[in-house]
């Protein structure tokens, strides 16, 4: 192998080719080092400005405030875990320290046994609850329940010498060939629909006294109603039934907004809610402290009630229309909704008091009658009414096919006339 060896002017080359970049790096370190220097200067000057400054205005403010003034008692110290030779000049004597104290266990372990208390009484509906199923022939006899994962609770509201009478959500039976429900020791039976009422989307449910076995009667029991009247804004309430999608479950909660006016058709609802986190298959009922109902569940108002909140319906607004279902009644229908004119909204607005109307139903009663939006009604066969409350308990002393007399105010031409509808009732 033959081996070329560079040429000695070509090595000497080698040597000088990077003379013109070693002869430019040097300058630029000086001059860096220069920079440097000066911006360092530039620092060191600005600080003693700066320090100057914040000495005078010191200075300033203490002969201003006094000579005698401590601004150390103004600087708040965070103190440590651990001691150390650091927090020497700390006075023990100053720093508050916070302890539980004899009555916050007291009121810790009170709580803690209200609470436990109010989850028994829950769990003791267990036996005046059951789960209603509802099946569809086209869904070979599949669950409906079952394709959202949740369940709908039965309450037993009356037990009766031949029967059982159940409540529950109407979606636990719209539309289903056969409905059977299961009691709390798994017992299940076939039920018959008494009736249904869409307004208030509760049903009414029979079972036959015979088809439930010995001991699962003896246990079980009809639910005791009791009154919302005196639950307010932080009332402690306990719902029962489903209320996180699970049978049998108890969630134990306060309300955090009472007297939620809801519209419905030819009537009124008073709703409550409460701090208790909602599902979208959430249902069941709520108690007070007493163990007694006080409302049913409902996921129908979110607008008004909130999304993510337990509501419930008072059981005063409808109790009334549960009775008349249980016997396989409705509530005669007029098809309007409204709201209650008072005296300052009558002087405001220079209308009657009454009933303003928001809403009327087409191919309803009250629209065939000659009902419009805006008319104010005062009266249904010369009784006044002045509250869709009270048209409600007109109502429900009717039946289908009643014709009543229904006075309103209406506005023609700038002015308020009284008319007087003919409505026969469905």
């Amino acid at each position: 192998m033959t081996i070329h060896k560079k040429p000695v002017e070509e090595k000497e080359h080698d040597s000088e080719k990077y003379r013109f970049m070693k002869e430019q790096v040097r300058p630029q370190q000086k001059k860096n080092a220069i920079k440097y220097a000066q911006k360092a200067v530039s620092v060191i000057v600005l600080a003693l400005i700066f320090g100057s400054a914040a000495g005078a205005a010191f200075y300033f403010v203490q002969s201003r405030l006094g000579a005698d003034m401590d601004f150390r008692d103004y600087l708040v110290e965070t103190v440590r875990p651990e001691a150390t030779g650091q927090d020497d000049d700390i006075d023990g004597s100053k720093i508050v320290r916070r302890s539980v104290s004899q009555s916050d266990i007291d009121s810790i372990a009170n709580y803690d046994h209200v609470s436990k208390k109010m989850a028994a009484i829950g769990s003791s509906y267990k036996y005046a609850l059951v789960k209603v199923k509802g099946v569809m022939a086209d869904n070979n006899w599949k669950d409906v329940n079952s394709d959202d994962g949740g369940v709908t609770f039965g309450a037993i509201f009356s037990i009766t010498r031949n029967e059982y009478i159940i409540v529950t959500d109407s979606s636990a039976v719209n539309g289903t060939d056969e409905v059977s429900v299961q009691f709390f020791d798994g017992t299940e039976v076939k039920a018959s629909v008494i009736n249904i009422d869409s307004n208030i989307n509760i049903a009414a449910l029979r079972v036959d006294k015979t088809n439930i076995p010995i001991a699962t009667r003896r246990k079980a029991f009809p639910i005791s109603v009791g009154s919302v009247s005196g639950t307010i804004n932080g009332s402690n309430v306990i719902a029962v039934g489903a209320p996180n999608g699970i049978m049998y479950s108890v969630m134990l909660g306060k309300v955090i907004k009472s007297d939620i006016e809801v519209s419905i058709i030819d009537n009124q609802l008073s709703m409550y809610s409460t701090d208790m986190v909602s599902t979208s298959i959430s249902n069941g009922i709520i108690l007070n402290t007493d163990g007694n109902v006080i409302g049913i569940i409902s996921n129908h108002y979110t607008n008004l009630t909130g999304e993510k909140n337990i509501s419930f319906v008072s059981i005063n607004s409808i109790n009334d229309m549960i009775e008349l279902l249980m016997r396989g009644k409705n509530v005669a229908y007029m098809g309007m909704e409204g709201k209650d004119v008072d005296s300052a909204a009558a002087a405001e607005h220079s209308i009657s008091r009454g009933i303003y109307v928001t809403a009327v139903y087409s191919s309803s009663p009250a629209y065939a009658g000659g009902m419009r939006v805006a008319d104010v009604v005062e009266k249904i066969d010369g009784i006044s009414v002045k509250t869709v409350y009270a048209l409600h308990n007109v109502l429900i002393k009717h039946k289908s096919g009643d014709e009543i007399k229904v006075e309103v105010s209406r506005k023609v031409k700038n002015k308020r006339k009284n008319i007087t509808l003919s409505i026969t009732l469905s």
